[in-house]
């Protein structure tokens, strides 16, 4: 009698604990009709304290390399037409860059601890081949934009100071890239418009297989010249989460005429991927030696490692890092973070769609979305692709997202994304659960229309 009781007991808790979760479920996935059910689901198990158990099924469902047999068709989603563009009223300033503008907010420089580097040389994913090519070099014929960047150093206290300046010129179109796997498809490395403003390309794309040993991997990228937009970071609504933002989880009201394009941010808080600091508020303290994602007051964007060439001023409103650096200096260094977890990819064993963001040896910054890799494809992916300087952004499912956007200029927008296997191409317009960046048309933009 005793023990049927206690069978009788565990059975109601039972059955009431998955009446509850079922229902707590379908009410999560409901509400994000347009992701896709497991995308949904581990948001889901993420959000009741769950990632342990979602890391490992990740792990074990994306163990598989990818294969070596080529693609025989690329991500890149090609537009035959792109829409007519429809004049505004508001009044065009004489030039296309806001002059800078001095922030007053003060931001503490994080306390925890600076990434470590240990001496630790990358393996390569292909062995290398006999001829190189130079990807991401600048013309003088087609360059646009001179950019100049000033560091001051000295030695010991009295000693004479050193500064050096360093100068680039930005060109108007990235260069295209040679093709890794022969023959190429149509249209590989060749960079098309993506989107214009006022008839002018303001943002490329292009689509790759970058790594030859490998062919069945592709790349697909976007790449604009950060002083021709004015970059916003927004909030998620459960990544950073929150009330009160300026910025909130879709981009709205007065911004959405100037919207040109929009991509995704990084991890979630739980994988520790450093600081992030926007609209006057630290949500995470800024980690040094961390790679970075910065915005100025002007609008104007830049991807560095904080702590060396980003330091604590008032230059930065927005600040987002994502782990340390993949590439430094035009090197892959992810092999120096030996205690960082790359999206639970100690051991470069889980391959999966993985996004990155870059600044190119161009001076362009570029978005790249890459799959299936793991972290040592990715860093490869991103040399062969001309980065400088390189920091992973949100990786699996459909997270890994740059959309832009028809009718510029008109209060109603639509999206449009750029790879075959991202998801919905309105996420930013509809309502974000995590964090992304936008770009504007800094001309016609309303003055504190984003922060």
């Amino acid at each position: 009698m005793v023990r049927r009781r206690v069978l009788q007991t565990v059975a109601t808790i039972s059955l009431l604990i998955f009446i509850g979760t079922t229902f707590s479920v379908t009410r999560y996935v409901l509400a994000h009709p347009n992701d896709p059910l497991q995308q949904n689901v581990a948001s889901w198990a993420r959000n009741k304290g769950l990632g342990a158990i979602v890391d490992q099924l990740e792990t074990w469902t994306h163990s598989e390399a990818p294969a070596v047999a080529p693609a025989d068709t690329l991500a890149l989603v090609t537009l035959d037409s792109l829409p007519p563009e429809t004049s505004t009223s508001v009044v065009v300033p004489s030039s296309s860059v806001v002059s800078p503008v001095v922030s007053t907010t003060t931001k503490p420089i994080g306390t925890a601890p600076p990434a470590t580097k240990v001496n630790a040389v990358a393996t390569q994913s292909c062995p290398t081949q006999t001829t190189t090519t130079l990807v991401g070099q600048t013309t003088t014929t087609s360059s646009t934009t001179t950019t100049s960047t000033t560091t001051t150093s000295s030695t010991l206290p009295g000693e004479t100071t050193t500064t050096t300046t360093t100068t680039t010129t930005i060109p108007t179109r990235p260069l295209d890239i040679a093709p890794t796997v022969e023959p190429a498809l149509r249209g590989e490395g060749e960079w098309a418009a993506a989107m214009r403003v006022r008839t002018k390309p303001v943002v490329y794309a292009t689509s790759i297989r970058p790594l030859w040993c490998f062919g069945s991997v592709v790349a697909t990228m976007a790449a604009y010249n950060p002083t021709l937009v004015h970059a916003a970071l927004f909030n998620g609504n459960e990544v950073p989460g929150g009330k009160g933002w300026r910025n909130g989880s879709k981009v709205r009201g007065r911004a959405l005429p100037s919207l040109i394009a929009s991509f995704n941010g990084g991890f979630r808080f739980e994988h520790n991927p450093g600081g992030y600091f926007t609209e006057g508020k630290t949500i995470q303290k800024l980690v040094k030696g961390y790679a970075t994602f910065g915005i100025r007051a002007d609008g104007t964007s830049h991807v560095g490692v904080w702590g060396e060439d980003m330091h604590e001023d008032d230059t930065w409103t927005s600040l987002r890092q994502n782990l340390p650096p993949l590439i430094a200096d035009g090197k892959s260094v992810y092999k120096q973070y030996d205690k960082v977890d790359w999206g639970k990819d100690f051991d470069n064993k889980v391959y999966n769609f993985r996004s990155a963001v870059c600044t190119r040896t161009d001076g362009m910054i570029m978005f790249v979305a890459v799959g299936k890799v793991n972290i040592s494809m990715l860093a490869d992916s991103l040399i062969v692709l001309g980065c400088d300087t390189a920091m992973e952004l949100d990786i699996n499912g459909t997270w890994p997202h740059f959309a832009g956007y028809y009718d510029f200029g008109k209060k109603s927008r639509r999206g449009f994304t750029i790879d075959t296997r991202m998801g919905d191409p309105d996420r930013h317009l509809n309502g974000s659960t995590k964090d992304f960046f936008a770009l504007f048309d800094p001309e016609t933009l309303p003055k504190g229309a984003v922060k």
